[in-house]
């Protein structure tokens, strides 16, 4: 799998040093790309649309992570399921989303009789990327707030310290590490974002990810995008390795699981909030993915299931045909995608099952922090390196699949490493007491016990 990895990557590079040494050379490619005043501004904005995104991102969600680790309010759990929709979804399907609900024609205008929109500027990229990466947010400081030691609360209670001063001084320094972990992984995937940035920003509001591809694929520059590419490469990899080394362990909590208090037992005052945080948040963020499916109940303003109709029958919908459109039937844009997730589910979860089954039990910070490499690197970089390698000698539906198969790696590997290092040793040394052979631990134990991790 690394060597998938960095195999396209040596591939973007040396053809880009290749054809710089073949033209002006690399210095002089350099300073012509670094003296563009478009390519400054991309960098600048893709630095200042993630910090921005990565911080509004966490401020939104303290209270939200609060809130989940300490009270058991109605609809909890559904709460934590539906959070998790957005960053599970498609960009294209978060951008259509945002554009049903805050466009020129979308149901926010509809309602206020009006036609204005400021969607497409760094506040629509900005938007899509919160509701796109809140659910992490969420999910990483419910975690920091849980790992609070509860018996220091307790005891800054019993000193007078009200609630707010508590969260300063006691709280916020604790949950540091959740908020710097959080910051820092939505930054890194909003520094890489591409379709939500092409869509919204265009030419005028380009990041480093939109600039590389527009550097080879429209400009056809490939020193341009190498250099660009080894750019956003190393920032990248300073944000990985700040997330293995430079964050601090979180602290783990002496006395066991946090208690949730019970709705009931909360003061008036503390229920409202949470009922005012939750419909502000449902309503800012999550009202387009509801805004999306009214729509498409409502083809032509009028509710009706003709849009799933056309989708079912001869694709034509209107004056539109829309298998003309996206130039595939229904049949064959499902399995199409099917087969590429099943297929890329099953080399990154094959590949890491087989390396967390190899490393169990041994703790090696230096393969954890290669195996994080995956995050760091560009989409674009990875489908341009594995374009210039297997163009032509594979399929490009399998070529696609393993370009998702290695970006997913590290997810998977992380999943079973969990799995596999709960796995008790005494199990596999039975069945070999017993003269099962390799095949059958793998079915009757590595199978069964893994199971949910697989």
């Amino acid at each position: 799998m690394l060597l998938a990895l960095i195999a396209p990557l040596l591939a973007v590079f040396w053809r880009g040093l290749a054809e710089s040494a073949a033209g002006v050379g690399i210095w002089q490619e350099l300073l012509d790309l670094f003296g563009r005043q478009s390519v400054r501004a991309s960098i600048r904005f893709s630095l200042g649309q993630a910090a921005v995104s990565a911080a509004l991102s966490v401020l939104i969600a303290l209270p939200g992570g609060y809130l989940l680790s300490h009270i058991s309010f109605p609809g909890r759990r559904a709460i934590q399921g539906i959070t998790l929709l957005p960053f599970v979804l498609p960009s294209l399907v978060i951008v259509l989303a945002v554009i049903s609900m805050y466009g020129r024609s979308g149901l926010l205008n509809t309602l206020l009789g009006s036609s204005a929109s400021t969607i497409y500027s760094p506040f629509g990229i900005i938007l899509a990327h919160v509701l796109f990466n809140i659910s992490v947010a969420l999910r990483m400081l419910a975690d920091g707030w849980q790992a609070v030691d509860e018996q220091l609360c307790e005891a800054s209670s019993s000193l007078g310290e009200s609630f707010f001063r508590r969260l300063w001084r006691l709280d916020i320094p604790l949950l540091m590490p959740a908020i710097l972990s959080s910051f820092t992984a939505i930054f890194l995937y909003c520094l890489m974002s591409f379709g939500i940035v092409l869509v919204f920003g265009g030419l005028q509001y380009s990041t480093m990810e939109v600039r590389i591809y527009q550097e080879m694929f429209q400009q056809l520059n490939l020193p341009g995008a190498s250099l660009l590419a080894f750019l956003q490469l190393a920032i990248a990899g300073c944000c990985v390795l700040l997330l293995q080394f430079g964050i601090p362990h979180r602290v783990r909590r002496k006395g066991g699981l946090l208690q949730l208090r019970s709705w009931r037992s909360r003061r008036r005052l503390t229920r409202w909030l949470t009922v005012f945080y939750w419909t502000a948040v449902g309503m800012i963020f999550f009202s387009p993915l509801a805004t999306l499916i009214i729509r498409a109940f409502r083809p032509g303003g009028e509710w009706s299931l003709a849009a799933f109709a056309a989708l079912l029958g001869d694709g034509r919908l209107g004056r539109r045909n829309l298998f003309a459109i996206i130039q595939s039937t229904l049949p064959e844009v499902l399995a199409t995608s099917i087969g590429i997730a099943l297929l890329s589910s099953l080399l990154a979860v094959s590949s890491a099952w087989l390396l967390a089954r190899i490393v169990r039990g041994q703790r090696i910070p230096w393969l954890d922090s290669l195996l994080m490499l995956p995050l760091a690197i560009s989409g674009v970089t990875l489908s341009l390196g594995l374009r210039l390698l297997l163009d032509g000698i594979l399929p490009p539906l399998l070529v696609i699949a393993l370009s998702q198969a290695i970006m997913s790696f590290p997810l998977a590997f992380r999943i079973l490493r969990t799995s596999m290092d709960n796995y008790r040793s005494n199990y596999i040394e039975a069945a070999q007491s017993v003269g099962a052979g390799r095949f059958f631990r793998l079915w009757s134990l590595d199978v069964p016990l893994l199971a949910q991790g697989l």
